[in-house]
């Protein structure tokens, strides 16, 4: 019963959030000047993708913020070593309704990005609620044929299965620098 109530009140939450005004606005790769990357902190070899994107994107002169979601049970065998990384941990940092405490959350949505990339791969409450809260021109995430993130997300690249994210990285790459300048 209470798994039911707070899915109710996380789709209230969603579509509060989603009637917020914004201003869409794609860029070609080259005009991107701020990037946010929503992911899940699962393993080493995922962990090392997203530090590579990140590492590659600031040395061409972007700022490069992550906001992971670390899972209740699962302790890190590896270190974080970006920076702007903010973590949320399952059970500590979330409240009753399954929301991220603001005081976790505030540094990276009090930001402004041309491009927000999501990066967990599957529909998300914690990914939606974060790139609602977040300003953003652009808001890229993968998704499979059967979700439909239209309602949060402005581009979508689609695939079947888990998103693998070095690919995921190519393609967002690849399509926005088509954008003509």
């Amino acid at each position: 019963m209470l798994n039911f109530i707070k899915e109710i009140r996380r789709k209230q939450i969603v579509k509060e959030l989603k009637n917020a005004p914004r201003e869409k606005k794609i860029d070609n790769i080259e005009e991107v000047k701020s990037i946010g990357v929503i992911c899940r902190l699962s393993d080493e070899q995922h962990w090392n993708i997203l530090n590579h994107f990140a590492k590659v994107m600031e040395n061409q002169g972007k700022h490069v913020s992550i906001i992971a979601i670390q899972p209740k049970d699962q302790e890190l065998s590896f270190v974080i070593t970006h920076q702007a990384t903010y973590k949320c941990r399952i059970g500590t940092d979330f409240n009753v309704w399954g929301l991220p405490n603001e005081e976790s959350i505030r540094p990276f949505v009090s930001q402004h990005f041309d491009l927000l990339i999501d990066t967990i791969g599957e529909e998300n409450f914690f990914s939606q609620y974060i790139a609602l809260r977040t300003e953003a021109n652009l808001k890229v995430v993968y998704a499979t044929p059967a979700e439909d993130p239209t309602e949060v997300y402005d581009l979508i690249i689609r695939g079947d299965g888990q998103v693998e994210l070095k690919g995921f990285f190519n393609n967002v790459i690849e399509y926005l620098s088509m954008i003509k300048k």
